[in-house]
């Protein structure tokens, strides 16, 4: 492998070894209690090697690798279980933090099995995402490496699987990702953002450092049903051209903040990507995202404003016609 490739290589796998706090997962996954009852849950790209102290196993057969330079694996179903009576004094061991949650709350929300596929990037070891029998399961959750997130999410919509999972908020911008969204089929989860990650090292990098800068802004991704979809925002802006002035390539207003989204406005708007956490898909609908008719940013009065979500209010719309 010649040198560019090795250090591409190895920015890859840096970029993937970012491990979810305990309390991002806890406050997210509590959400959905209901939503997890009676599922079979795996996670496919979580691994620890301390598992074998803390958490009881059973095999799940061995997968053979999708080509020669992979190595194969078993994944790993837990006994929900005797795995609690091990754990009960010794749960904080357990470094995998989707695993801690999962077997912790296994009882208190009816959940039917939970396995790991153990896949790391960085040695290769473990099933890779690609390679799992996902009919033998109801539900994913986990932190797929960033690097193959847009892999990660098709394969999710192959196997017609729903998920729950944490992804850099940049992968809202990516083509395949939005038009996910801008469909109606995923969306975001509850968080605003994660309050930080930890490295394989062991180090932990909080989302906002003292500095005040993010080293690694992420959202929660997901197509489990989420309360605020369902939420109709309240629209307290009165529209005037003053106010909202249209964009130089697209017949369209700019919108500076989500709050400041008139009620009485029914063509295009431009708003910001925090729309997406108030986002009602029977109050608004999703046009497109951030190009003009000359596929260019969009731009107002020859300034480009941040990336732009474009929506049209769906109820002006509909009482139109």
């Amino acid at each position: 492998m010649g040198t560019k490739q090795s250090l591409y290589k190895a920015h890859k796998i840096k970029d993937d070894e970012f491990f979810t706090l305990f309390e991002d997962v806890s406050n997210e996954v509590s959400h959905y209690k209901e939503q997890l009852k009676g599922k079979r849950i795996i996670c496919p790209c979580d691994w620890d090697e301390s598992y074998n102290e803390e958490v009881v196993f059973k095999e799940e057969g061995f997968i053979g690798p999708s080509n020669l330079l992979d190595k194969g694996g078993t994944i790993k179903k837990i006994d929900i279980k005797a795995s609690k009576k091990k754990i009960e004094k010794p749960l904080s061991l357990i470094k995998c933090n989707f695993v801690k949650f999962l077997v912790a709350h296994a009882d208190a929300y009816g959940i039917k099995s939970i396995s790991v596929s153990g896949y790391n990037p960085a040695n290769g070891k473990g099933v890779k995402f690609q390679d799992v029998d996902y009919s033998k399961y109801d539900l994913v959750i986990t932190n797929p490496p960033f690097s193959q997130f847009r892999d990660f999410i098709e394969t999710m919509f192959k196997n017609k699987m729903d998920f729950l999972v944490v992804g850099p908020i940049t992968a809202i911008t990516y083509k395949e990702i939005f038009s996910h969204i801008k469909d109606n089929k995923m969306w975001l989860g509850y968080a605003k953002q994660l309050s930080g990650f930890r490295l394989a090292d062991g180090t932990l990098v909080l989302s906002k450092n003292p500095e005040g800068s993010v080293p690694r802004a992420c959202k929660w991704y997901t197509n489990l049903d989420v309360a605020y979809r369902h939420d109709k925002m309240i629209l307290t802006e009165n529209y005037s051209p003053e106010k909202y002035p249209k964009y130089d390539n697209y017949d369209g207003i700019e919108v500076s903040q989500t709050k400041k989204i008139p009620h009485n406005y029914t063509g295009t708007m431009g708003v910001p990507v925090t729309f997406l956490t108030k986002f009602n898909p029977d109050q608004f609908e999703i046009v497109k995202f951030r190009k003009g008719d000359d596929e260019k940013d969009l731009s107002v009065k020859g300034k480009y404003p941040f990336a732009r979500i474009l929506i049209k209010n769906r109820e002006l719309n509909k009482n139109k016609k």
